[in-house]
């Protein structure tokens, strides 16, 4: 088989919309490449007024750190859940990829930041990730991919929301 220099892929999804097509089209895309697929969500960072917020009004900064520990512990468990549900709704998908080949994390920061920074330090060839943006038009890709578009330094692959 030609190897296309893609070995890695990273499908960046959120946890509140559909990410079916996203999941859809990297996996599918990481079959058609033979390439290693990670999928990665980022739980946007607390902003500075809340966390200020948070400071003032519980002084045990352990607390705080739970509190962050346990948002990302629940993303990471919905994300679990996610991948779980798509891939019983397309064995077809599991089959082709083998779902071992599939590794996921959950990191916390400023998603077009974090995205395309585990991007370079995973080698990652490509970026797949929502247009993230109900009504999908070219002018206006959503914050997040238009941010991922501007620092990656790989492909991204923009996946338009699934039409249902």
């Amino acid at each position: 088989m030609m190897s296309h220099g893609i070995r890695r892929i990273l499908c960046c999804v959120g946890l509140r919309n559909d990410c079916d097509s996203v999941l859809t089209q990297a996996v599918m895309l990481a079959v058609a490449t033979d390439a290693k697929l990670h999928v990665l969500h980022v739980v946007k960072s607390l902003s500075d007024d809340v966390v200020n917020t948070l400071r003032e009004s519980i002084p045990d900064r352990g607390i705080i750190k739970t509190l962050g520990e346990r948002r990302l512990e629940e993303a990471s468990a919905m994300l679990d859940e996610q991948i779980k549900d798509f891939w019983s709704r397309h064995p077809d998908l599991r089959d082709a990829i083998g779902e071992d080949e599939v590794t996921r994390s959950v990191m916390e920061g400023y998603p077009a930041l974090v995205i395309t920074d585990f991007a370079q330090r995973s080698s990652s060839d490509m970026i797949v990730l929502a247009a993230n943006k109900r009504s999908f038009s070219a002018t206006y890709a959503g914050k997040i991919t238009k941010g991922v578009i501007k620092r990656a330094r790989v492909p991204v692959v923009v996946v338009p929301p699934s039409h249902h």
